[in-house]
């Protein structure tokens, strides 16, 4: 019982050491401002809206890319007995979508949409009907509206046995493509190449502004953040009309952060002190509990051979006992012989 309260409280010291340790490391590290966000994505590396004088916006095509509202845009319904098929197809959905960039400068009347001002590329996430509605209602002088693509069919039948849908070209134009399943995965043709549409849509390509620190009060209520919300980045890998950041690039390279993060703790070389004294902590207590516990159990075996002893020889005594009476009463109950004759 010594042992194993000796070895409870070291553990319960060593526990307290390291709590205390990792509190005081979050607390460090929650006020070092030098903290580097780049681990969670490109969501992180937009400081430059906030600090830009202008934003403007360049349309690069149609991209046939993911949904975020699956429900409104003729998707395959969210379960197993609905198209086992094309089961993979279920979280796959996909639409014709808006891919454009965003150039940002200093100056606070527009920027220029060049190389040195690229920023990121984007597709958007809720079709081209709602980007048409953002551009239509938070844009100054928008070129196009809501009312442009009011018109554009989503998975809807023909009355002929298709469903025609907007679709992409393989040039980047908007089309309305017809399809063999309610689903909108099965192309046939295209039905319609939406020459005045993809008029409309071309003039945001002579670098439509979005932002401008003159115009409006806050970029978190500029068309520029509204466009932004409701889009994903976009890289060469999704494609060919998208550019890819270097932050994309360097994210499967050596040179990028976690993988130097990776490398120096896999060496060893570059731990520092608070990281040893945790691996060194995290290794006693270890060592702690695996001696308690053969400790505790080769007790328990001292113990109950211990006590199988003492239960033998208790049970060893009473068998004597009893054959000992046993044959005392053999003993007394003989008949005694008698002194007479018999004939």
């Amino acid at each position: 019982m010594i042992f194993v309260s000796i070895m409870s409280s070291m553990k319960l010291v060593l526990f307290s050491v390291l709590l205390l340790q990792l509190t005081s490391e979050v607390m460090g590290s929650n006020s070092n401002s030098n903290y580097d966000t780049s681990v969670f994505g490109m969501s992180m590396q937009r400081d430059w809206m906030y600090e830009s004088g202008s934003i403007n916006l360049n349309y690069e095509g149609c991209v046939w890319g993911y949904v975020n509202d699956r429900e409104n845009m003729g998707c395959m319904e969210d379960e197993s007995g609905d198209g086992v098929t094309y089961w993979y197809m279920m979280a796959n959905c996909r639409r014709a979508q808006v891919a454009y960039s965003l150039y940002a400068s200093n100056s606070a009347s527009s920027t220029r949409c060049k190389n040195g001002n690229w920023k990121e590329s984007f597709v958007t996430k809720g079709g081209v009907a709602e980007f048409t509605y953002t551009i239509g209602t938070y844009g100054y002088n928008a070129p196009i509206s809501s009312d442009d693509s009011s018109s554009l069919p989503l998975c809807e039948s023909d009355g002929n046995g298709y469903y025609l849908s907007t679709g992409c070209s393989s040039s980047g134009s908007f089309t309305i493509d017809r399809f063999t399943d309610q689903y909108c995965t099965e192309y046939y043709d295209t039905y319609d190449n939406l020459k005045n549409f993809n008029y409309k849509m071309k003039s945001l390509s002579s670098c439509y502004n979005v932002y401008s620190s003159r115009t409006d009060e806050d970029i978190s209520y500029s068309l520029a953040n509204y466009i932004v919300a409701d889009s994903g980045s976009c890289s060469e890998n999704e494609s060919d009309l998208c550019k890819t950041t270097s932050f994309v690039k360097n994210s499967g390279s050596k040179s990028s952060y976690g993988q130097r993060t990776t490398s120096r703790l896999t060496s060893g070389a570059g731990l520092s002190f608070t990281n040893k004294l945790k691996y060194g902590l995290g290794t006693t207590m270890l060592v702690g509990t695996a001696v308690m516990f053969f400790g505790i159990l080769f007790t328990n075996r001292k113990k109950r051979r211990a006590m199988m002893h003492r239960k033998f020889r208790k049970s060893s005594s009473k068998k004597r006992s009893s054959s000992s009476k046993a044959g005392k009463k053999r003993s007394s109950s003989k008949p005694k012989p008698s002194g007479g004759i018999f004939v």
